[in-house]
Order: C-alpha cells, then structure tokens, then sequence
C-alpha cells in the first residue's frame, strides 16, 4: 500500500535568526504539478484564528501534537496546497500527492534527514532530503516547503526544474477556479476534477443492478454521472464547522432533489466514502449541480480532510531534543503521544465502523495509512510493532467491505478468501475465508452472502484489534510506569 504524502518530518530546527513570512495562494498553487487532477488547499492562520478553534484550544493542541486535535495542519505554515492525482475510477487510489507549505520560519534540509534517518541530496541545485517514509523534501525556496511521495527522484527533478520558472503547474481550470473560492468565509477547499473519468458502461451497469437505479431513467442518469465534471468542497470554520459539497456536470440535471439525494448518497455508500450526517443535510439542484450543505461533525472533517492527507507532526517538535538516543523517560513520552494518536483514530474510526455497513470500507483504509504515517522517532518497538500488525488489520477489514459493493460478489468473496489464507496476518494467524464453496443460486443471495461475509470480517478484525489494544496498553504502563 503506498504511502501518501509524508509522515513524521520532525527535527526541523529553526536557524539562528528566524523570520515572519507571509505567503500567498496564487504563488503556491503555481508550484503544483500541472497533471494533477485534485487539490486541497487550507488557510492555516485562518482556521486557527476562528471561533471554534479558539473556544476549543485548537491552537494548544495544534502546537504540542494533542491526538484530540480535529484535524492536522502544521503549526509553523500559514498556508498549505496539496496537489495530487486520484483514479477516480479505481476507489480514488492515488498515483501522486505533493504539499507545497508557506513557512513561517526558514528550516534545514540537513535536519530533516538527521530527524529521520534519510539523506540530503541535491536535485539540479535544489536542497532536497529523501526520508524512509518514502518522500522527498524540497526546499522551494527560503519560505516554502515542498514535498512529493512516492519518493521518485526523477519526478522530484523535473518538479524542481518547474519551480524555478516563474509560470509552472498550470493546473486545470475546475481546480483554479475551485482554488479561487478561498476566503470569504472558505477557510480549506478541496476539489477533485472528474472531467472524462467516468465510463459510461460501468455507471449503466451499476444503474441497473442497483437499489438507487430502480427509479431513475438508466440512460439519462447514466449520460448525467458520465458528463461529471467534477466535485468541490467548501469548508467554513465560524462558531461551528460547515461544509458545502457542489458536483457538477457538464449537461443540465433534471432529477428531483429526492432523486439527487439518492443518487449522491448511494454513490458515497457504494464508494465506502459515506458520512453520517450528509443524510440531514440540505440538497438543491441547478442547472448543472447538485449542492450538498450542512454541518461537519469533528469526526467527518477529519475524514473529509484525509482526502489529501497532510503531515502529521509539529515540524520542529524535537528541536530541542536529541536525535540519536533518547532516554527511557524521552521514550515513554513519545511512546505514549504515539499510543493517544493511535486511540483516539481508532475511537473516531469505531464510532460509525464498527457496525453493520459497507459505506466505511474507503475510510478504513485511510485511517490506516494515517496511522502509517504517525511519527516514530523514539517510539518504542514493541509498539511500532503493534501499529504495524493494526494497520494490517484495518486494510483487511477495509478489503472485505469494498467486497460487499461488487458485482458477482460470491466469486469476488471466493477470490478474497484465496488471499485471507492462514499465514499469519496482523493479530495471529486468522482465517477470513468461508467454508462455503459453490456459486449462489442468484445475485441477490450473493450479494447477501457477500455483506454477511464482510461484517464478519469486519467484526472479528475489531474484535482483535481491541484485544490487542489492551494488551499493548497494560505492557507499555508496565514497562514505562506511566499510564498509557
């Protein structure tokens, strides 16, 4: 499972005559590679500088990496571009993500490496350092940060080289024009561009097998989902967080708002990358779009911002601290800030996933590559070891759901199973196959079958998790004397 952008970049020491900067927007989108077709970008300052996130201590906890925090942004940027490349056909995998940060204090290639074991490098004469997270840093210039995962130095290069150019990515025009909303009560926009992704073929086929299809005109749905332009979504951080979601389309929607209701939700559902609270949540309809507005609740921003995920650490958490060696006491207190991190995920995942529905599967998986990307300097291994076999966990769990939502699911559970053998994954040596064998007498008893088989999965995979979460607890508390 490749990583997505980056991870642990601690040790990033300030220099001895530090400086306020004030990047703009404009300038780092320019610097976002000209293919992407997604881009996130949040108004650090801005977000912290709102009512709720005053009333809540956001900012405290933003600074000394709380793992109660709402969301990660990094206390040291004022602004933060994310740009990356998603299948979207293919459950949004992503190719590509880069983050391009407008620092508030000059940082050292030099230090990032030394924080996390990498390498400094020089790419055409730009400092760069390469970490085993599998990323690049690169030094934009003296108050922007970059960074690209996979770390693929030749793709860095030809980066590099752009950035140099006073004109570079050039992105599509849906992504600047979404980019341009920021402000005015925007504080974090994400927008993905759809245009020509969708094929026609497959959305028909999932009209006609599907509950959502059963009162909508196939083809004249399946020419609207086909012409998607793509999605943006507006969030606005006041005295409570609120969210507008616009999909557009590039012929004119003639569905009812109970039919576009349906037909969004279903799709989130189908895609395991449904919200709780969208049910409730307002949908109009314009000669275009579909328009989705309501209130995010903690636990759906983190996830809606995990889209295009950010760096999870305060860069310069460890100046003042050694990178070699630490002592027990500097072990047990990054041991236990790893461990609250690692709960509170897990307690923000369990809260809707661990019942009965395959709208979470896509969630799943990026929790737990979050969870992958947790800083680990001077973690204890026996709990790195533990995050490790959790993450393995939460993939499978993830796997078996998106199972539920495909066509012939009694073959594509027979092929899961072929996978889930009894070779030992995650938390001992399970086996997540049924012992049934033969097809289903129709597809509407496989997919029955099906969702029975990944709610199984799903609930022995959390049944070990939480085993495994007491017994790491008890051995840390014991090892440390300190109460994790």
């Amino acid at each position: 499972m490749r990583k997505s952008i980056v991870v642990s970049a601690v040790g990033i020491l300030t220099m001895a005559m530090p400086a306020a900067f004030a990047s703009d927007f404009p300038a780092l989108i320019s610097k976002v590679p000209g293919n992407a077709n997604a881009i996130m970008v949040v108004d650090v300052d801005a977000v912290l500088g709102s009512e709720i996130a005053a009333n809540s201590g956001w900012g405290k906890r933003f600074s000394d990496g709380s793992a109660d925090r709402p969301l990660y942004l990094p206390p040291e940027a004022d602004k933060v571009v994310v740009g990356a490349q998603f299948d979207v056909v293919r459950n949004f995998s992503q190719t590509w993500e880069v983050a391009v940060m407008g620092m508030k204090e000059p940082f050292s290639m030099s230090l990032v490496a030394r924080a996390e074991g990498g390498h400094v490098d020089s790419i055409n004469g730009v400092n760069v350092a390469w970490v085993p997270s599998d990323a690049y840093f690169i030094e934009v210039d003296s108050k922007t940060l970059g960074l690209m995962a996979p770390a693929n130095r030749q793709a860095l290069a030809r980066w590099a080289d752009n950035a140099k150019k006073p004109v570079t990515g050039q992105i599509s025009s849906y992504l600047m024009k979404a980019s341009e909303g920021i402000g005015s009560g925007k504080q974090a926009i994400i927008a993905i561009d759809t245009e020509n992704a969708i094929q026609p073929h497959r959305v028909r086929a999932y009209l006609k097998e599907s509950e959502t299809g059963k009162n909508l005109d196939i083809e004249s749905t399946t020419a609207l989902i086909s012409s998607l332009q793509g999605i943006t979504f507006e969030i606005s951080f006041a005295s409570d967080v609120t969210a507008v979601a616009r999909i557009d389309f590039g012929v004119p929607v003639s569905l009812s708002e109970a039919a576009a209701k349906s037909l969004v939700l279903g799709a989130m559902d189908t895609m395991g990358m449904s919200l709780p609270e969208t049910e409730n949540w307002k949908c109009a309809v314009s000669s275009g779009s579909i328009t989705f507005s309501g209130k995010l609740v903690p636990e759906s921003l983190r996830r809606v911002i995990s889209l295009m995920d950010l760096p999870t650490s305060k860069f310069s958490s460890l100046k003042d601290q050694p990178i070699e060696d630490a002592s027990k006491d500097e072990t047990a207190k990054q041991s236990l800030k790893y461990f609250q991190t690692v709960d509170s995920l897990l307690s923000d995942l369990k809260r809707r996933t661990k019942g009965n529905t395959s709208g979470d599967a896509h969630w799943v998986n990026v929790y737990a590559e979050k969870i992958d990307r947790l800083p680990n300097l001077h973690v204890d291994e026996d709990l790195l070891i533990y995050g490790e076999k959790l993450t393995e966990t939460l993939h499978i769990i993830s796997g078996a759901r998106k199972m539920t939502n495909m066509q012939g699911a009694s073959i594509a559970r027979q092929n899961y199973n072929s996978v889930g053998r009894n070779d030992g994954y995650g938390y001992g040596n399970y086996n997540y196959s049924n012992s049934s064998s033969g097809a289903a007498a129709n597809s509407a008893v496989a997919t029955a079958d099906a969702i029975a088989s990944g709610t199984s999965v799903k609930l022995q995979g959390w049944k070990l998790i939480d085993e495994a979460t007491t017994e790491i607890r008890h051995t840390m508390t014991k090892k440390y004397s300190l109460e994790f």
